[in-house]
């Protein structure tokens, strides 16, 4: 009768030594200043945005870039457009912006993409909503070589639609065996 006993107390006792005083870290953690090495007037404070049709609008419009659809790239983007990438921008109605798109679209043959990450936010009085995807974009150059770009696009949207992008990459070479 002992050993139960003895038995059942030790497992009571390492039951409740294995749990961690979760309230109070937390009260430390939220209690807790931090002196940053810069100052900024007024944070955002962007927040995870748990609505997730914003996410998917900007998958399906990368989509129908990489497929080169242009008029179902058209439907997740205003009349208007801002366009930010490395060395220029476009500002203009987004017809303009589908007529570049499809002069792009003749130098990049087997144009394809791999998502690494997305991330959906909202400013903390949800007047900012924005997406940024990370990805690798690779094709076949107009001399039949592979090339590659990693890619960050950080789009802004308004009313369920992309109003601004920017666009940051990162270059490197494939070998021709990857």
């Amino acid at each position: 009768m002992t050993k139960p006993c003895l038995l059942l107390g030790a497992a009571v006792l390492l039951l409740l030594s294995c749990q961690a005083p979760v309230a109070k870290n937390q009260a430390v953690y939220l209690n807790d200043t931090v002196n940053y090495a810069y100052q900024i007037k007024q944070s955002d404070q962007w927040r995870i945005n748990v609505n997730k049709q914003n996410i998917l609008i900007a998958l399906k419009a990368l989509k129908a870039y990489e497929s080169g659809d242009t008029a179902s790239l058209k439907r997740f983007i205003t009349e208007n457009l801002a366009v930010f990438y490395d060395g220029g921008m476009y500002k203009g109605p987004s017809s303009e912006f589908m007529y570049l798109i499809k002069a792009n679209a003749q130098l990049h043959k087997n144009l394809k993409f791999k998502i690494k990450d997305w991330e959906s936010v909202v400013s903390k009085d949800g007047q900012q909503q924005r997406v940024t995807l990370r990805y690798t974009q690779t094709w076949i150059t107009a001399k039949g070589q592979p090339d590659s770009v990693d890619i960050v696009n950080d789009a802004l949207f308004s009313a369920g639609k992309i109003t601004t992008l920017y666009d940051y990459t990162r270059r490197y070479r494939l070998k021709h065996n990857q």
